[in-house]
């Protein structure tokens, strides 16, 4: 059973990798599926070796509760960021793009790749408050910069033009709130 978490773990890594070359080099609009994805599963895998809860050895039951309260925060994540308030758009998705890379994969893994990087810092950095900044600004950068090639999303931030690396500065503020999205759904579940 062991080899199988090492497997999972360095093709993770190489799925992730994979996400985000094909979007530096290949403008691959499905980039990020590969990236949250890939990611997981090697933050996870690294979390297993520090012996660090991870997302391996949860159940299936758990997990397809963490699933559904991440599509729920999926849904109105959505619904108050981009339609109520117009904040991004995703100019190359159709509707069935956004459901399977947007819904079902994107955002749900999204969110388990920021538990599992939280887990990470946090077994390092013993300040609650700190471990949100620094998993925050880590995610926000990691997750945001290789889209700065490709556009799959693009922000639409009314007043606020400055910028790092090309991300409006309110986007990586509002990187917080995802990172407290999986705090949250593990409240909800315990």
């Amino acid at each position: 059973m062991k080899k199988y978490f090492h497997i999972l773990g360095v093709s993770g890594l190489l799925l992730a990798t994979y996400g985000v070359v094909s979007a530096i080099l290949y403008s691959n609009v499905i980039w990020y599926s590969y990236f949250t994805i890939g990611g997981t599963f090697f933050l996870a895998w690294i979390n297993r070796i520090l012996k660090n809860d991870p997302l391996f050895e949860k159940s299936k039951i758990y997990l397809l509760k963490t699933y559904g309260l991440y599509l729920f925060f999926t849904i109105l994540i959505e619904i108050v960021g981009r339609f109520i308030l117009n904040l991004w758009y995703y100019p190359f998705f159709d509707l069935t793009d956004e459901i399977i890379h947007g819904f079902l994969i994107g955002y749900p893994f999204a969110f388990f790749f920021i538990h599992e990087s939280f887990k990470l810092i946090r077994k390092k950095v013993h300040s609650l408050t700190l471990t949100i900044i620094l998993t925050t600004l880590i995610n926000a950068f990691i997750h945001e910069v290789p889209n700065t090639f490709v556009w799959a999303w693009i922000y639409t931030i009314p007043y606020v033009t400055l910028e790092v690396l090309e991300i409006n500065i309110v986007v990586i503020v509002g990187w917080v709130v995802l990172i407290a999205i999986p705090l949250i759904t593990k409240r909800i579940l315990e």
